[in-house]
C-alpha cells in the first residue's frame, strides 16, 4: 500500500465525517468517492505488481527450458 493512496483515504473519511456531522451529503459523498478512488489505485498498482512478478515467472521458465533442450 503506497503512503500516497492511505493519504487520500484518510483525507476521504476526514471529509466524510465532517460532512456527516455538519450535515452537508456533498462532503460526505466527496470523501466517501475519495476513498474509493483511493482504494481502486491500489487494487491496480497490487494487480500491476502481480503482473510483473508472473511476468518474471514466465521468463525463468522459459528460459530453464531452453538450457534443458540446449539451446
Amino acid at each position: 500500500m503506497s503512503t500516497e493512496e492511505t493519504a487520500e483515504k484518510v483525507k476521504g473519511l476526514a471529509k466524510e465525517v465532517a460532512g456527516k456531522a455538519t450535515g452537508s451529503d456533498e462532503l460526505a459523498k466527496e470523501g466517501e468517492e475519495q476513498q474509493k478512488k483511493a482504494q481502486k489505485k491500489e487494487e491496480a498498482e497490487r494487480l500491476e505488481e502481480q503482473a510483473r512478478e508472473k511476468k518474471q515467472e514466465a521468463a525463468g521458465h522459459a528460459a530453464q527450458e531452453s538450457q534443458r533442450q540446449g539451446t
